[in-house]
């Protein structure tokens, strides 16, 4: 006689049914301007609005752990403080808010969400002595964990993106694993639309975006009628520096630079190794185009990543890159903003010979970085 499963399993539909109606209250008009909203507060928006509507009402588990009430929290939603209902309930989607700052606290959190569900870590928002609030072991772990897919989002509107992709992943198509989202608090520059012509970082995603977004990668600028010179990738906060970097070198050397947000260069990476282990296996078949060669690979200019975690998460992408690849994090030896980066993109252009080494030195006079 077989004992029944501590875990049963439960019938499909009712995790499919579940995450449909979160899907729909997700496409609908966000009641906050998400193109400007920071993503925590974003994030905070759109889970009250997922446990309030009357159409999902019931259909997502939200944990609220480690973090202490404010009144004005933008995460003052209704919440449990743990997963562990689940365990004994349908699959719902699970929303699992919290502060783990080291590799310990992450893992007491994975345990009680069974590593299921959408973890949201809003660290970066604590005073730290560490880069982006967390243990720098807690962010390389995260990108060896294959059933771990980590994002940095940098706006409202890609977080958006993500936590619908997220849904339909893991609920819909039943992959296993959990994704990891590490949220910022920082407001969008509401004046950024009137840069839009200059890589401006606050536009609403197009569907297109959203999915590239998902991805890993988008290009936030617009095409120019001057050829691209450079390309700069930032993640999180830094997709805002990298902006500022463009400006600068526009501005200040009439060099035209692309913008691209890169929320998860680990999903990149993985995709583009992906590619190629199925070409290798698959040699007659029409060879498979990794999301980051899709965005990158028409032209040779330099690429410069950015990440606010090391340096060694952006350079997780180096290899699949054409031209010259720099990447840049809260490890390197100079402080990471714009007009270092700006610095650094002549460096390259340098060091193609695309522009006399006399700019490097020009550059870094004028923004007294002597």
């Amino acid at each position: 006689m077989h004992s029944s499963p501590l875990f049963p399993p439960q019938p499909l539909d009712v995790a499919r049914d579940a995450v449909q109606a979160c899907l729909a209250v997700l496409a609908a008009p966000p009641a906050l301007p998400l193109r400007q909203v920071s993503p925590r507060r974003a994030l905070g928006a759109m889970a009250g609005s997922l446990q309030t509507d009357p159409g999902a009402e019931n259909a997502i588990r939200v944990v609220r752990a480690e973090v202490t009430q404010r009144p004005d929290d933008a995460w003052n939603v209704t919440a449990s403080a743990s997963a562990w209902p689940l365990r004994y309930g349908a699959d719902k989607p699970l929303l699992y808010l919290c502060r783990p700052a080291s590799l310990q606290a992450l893992s007491g959190v994975l345990v009680d969400a069974r590593e299921r569900g959408i973890v949201c870590s809003d660290a970066e928002t604590q005073s730290s002595r560490w880069p982006k609030g967390v243990q720098p072991a807690l962010p390389a772990w995260l990108a060896t964990q294959h059933n771990c897919t980590p994002f940095d989002p940098a706006t409202g509107e890609e977080v958006r993106a993500i936590l619908r992709s997220a849904l339909e992943t893991l609920y819909l198509e039943q992959q296993t694993g959990y994704y990891y989202l590490a949220i910022h608090d920082e407001e969008a520059d509401e004046g950024a639309d009137e840069n839009a012509d200059e890589g401006a970082v606050a536009t609403p995603l197009s569907d297109a975006d959203a999915a590239a977004a998902s991805l890993g990668m988008y290009r936030v600028s617009p095409p120019g009628p001057a050829p691209c010179r450079v390309r700069l990738c930032g993640a999180g906060t830094m997709l805002a520096v990298v902006a500022d970097a463009a400006r600068l070198l526009k501005d200040d050397w009439d060099i035209a630079a692309q913008v691209w947000s890169c929320p998860s260069y680990t999903r990149l990476a993985r995709d583009a190794q992906a590619a190629e282990q199925w070409n290798l296996r698959h040699p007659r078949a029409v060879p498979r185009l990794a999301h980051v060669r899709r965005c990158l690979d028409d032209s040779a200019a330099p690429v410069i990543a950015v990440t606010g975690y090391g340096q060694h998460i952006a350079g997780q992408i180096g290899g699949y890159v054409r031209g010259r690849f720099i990447a840049v994090g809260a490890d390197a030896m100079m402080e990471v903003s714009a007009p270092w980066l700006a610095v650094t993109a002549l460096k390259a252009l340098a060091d193609d010979g695309a522009l006399p080494v006399q700019f490097v030195e020009y550059a870094l006079r004028r923004y007294a970085l002597l």
